[in-house]
């Protein structure tokens, strides 16, 4: 089996463009790979955030990660912060990483210039090389990551070879995982954005947990093109989106969709696209309230993925400790 790593920051609710370029993939992947899931709550820090927010947010991600249909059993589900191997192969491979190659990051020039490069945090500039230790530190073979994260997964590639090549055979050289379909979900209100769980604008935004009417609600004021075809094509991208979601809830092609609602107009296709998001999130909703009921059980389960994971992680550490010249550690 190969080794897959995947995390998600708790900044926000999770949304269904999560679910269809990421988590339905997650799901899917536990059955043939041996995965680590992390919620990467030290990830989130680097912009500043409200302790107790910061605290539900990491709870319900992995709430919703065993809603959607991930195994505890299967796969490895944790807290990033409770594994602390993360943060210390992150300083040592920040030894290795040039200056310039963070500078080149075009997240930290996206995020860095709504408030200035001057009031960024040192955290948010080298935030890629924790992620780069997050992968290499469970010696990951394949890494699920959207087209926004192939510049910093090609990061942890020339990390690991260059350490590698510094300090011995170390690390596994992980690939990029990207999903042909559903890669990237556009925003409700403006299909040239990505949906995200962040996002300031909630009406573009369809939430995991969002309650049905708002559901509908939001679907019936979601931006189309112009004429009234529903066909998916690079010159109507509002409902080629429209089409990719209600492919992804739905179980139908695009094409099968499209011929479905030939002649028709947006009014119907929108109503019904609203009702199949709310089935299929049902079950999901009602899952995620058993879980959260039972906050016990959910620390349970997050401190056995933790072990697990802790037991992989130090493996490695101690590996990496003896290939950069540290004393060992007294037993």
């Amino acid at each position: 089996m190969a080794r897959v790593l995947s995390g998600i920051k708790p900044s926000g609710e999770l949304t269904l463009g999560n679910y269809i370029g990421a988590l339905r993939y997650f799901v899917a992947d536990q059955d043939v790979h041996d995965c680590f899931f992390p919620v990467v709550d030290l990830h989130a820090i680097t912009v500043q955030q409200d302790p107790g927010e910061l605290q539900r947010n990491s709870l319900d991600i992995a709430a919703l990660y065993l809603s959607v249909g991930l195994d505890p059993d299967k796969a490895t589900l944790f807290i990033q912060s409770h594994v602390p191997e993360h943060a210390e192969l992150g300083w040592i491979l920040g030894c290795i990483t040039g200056f310039g190659e963070l500078r080149r990051m075009t997240q930290f020039k996206d995020k860095s210039a709504k408030g200035g490069e001057g009031s960024s945090t040192a955290g948010l500039f080298t935030y890629p090389v924790l992620m780069a230790a997050d992968i290499l530190i469970y010696q990951a073979d394949r890494v699920p990551v959207g087209d926004d994260q192939k510049q910093h997964l090609e990061l942890t590639r020339d990390i690991a070879m260059r350490f590698n090549s510094r300090f011995g055979d170390t690390f596994v050289v992980p690939e990029a995982a990207i999903p042909k379909h559903g890669a990237r979900i556009m925003d409700l209100q403006d299909p040239t954005a990505k949906m995200s769980k962040s996002e300031e604008s909630p009406n573009g935004t369809i939430g995991l947990l969002d309650a049905p009417e708002t559901l509908r609600k939001k679907i019936k004021t979601a931006v189309t093109d112009s004429g009234r075809e529903i066909l998916a094509r690079e010159d109507k991208p509002a409902i080629t989106n429209l089409l990719e979601i209600f492919s992804a809830v739905d179980g139908r092609s695009i094409g099968e969709l499209e011929r479905a609602y030939e002649g028709r107009g947006y009014g119907d296709f929108k109503t019904d696209l609203a009702e199949a998001i709310v089935a299929f999130l049902d079950p999901v909703q009602k899952r995620y309230d058993e879980i959260v009921r039972d906050q016990a059980g959910l620390m349970a389960t997050l401190a056995r993925g933790a072990q697990k994971a802790q037991a992989v992680a130090a493996e490695t550490l101690d590996r990496v400790r003896e290939r950069v010249g540290f004393v060992p550690r007294a037993r």
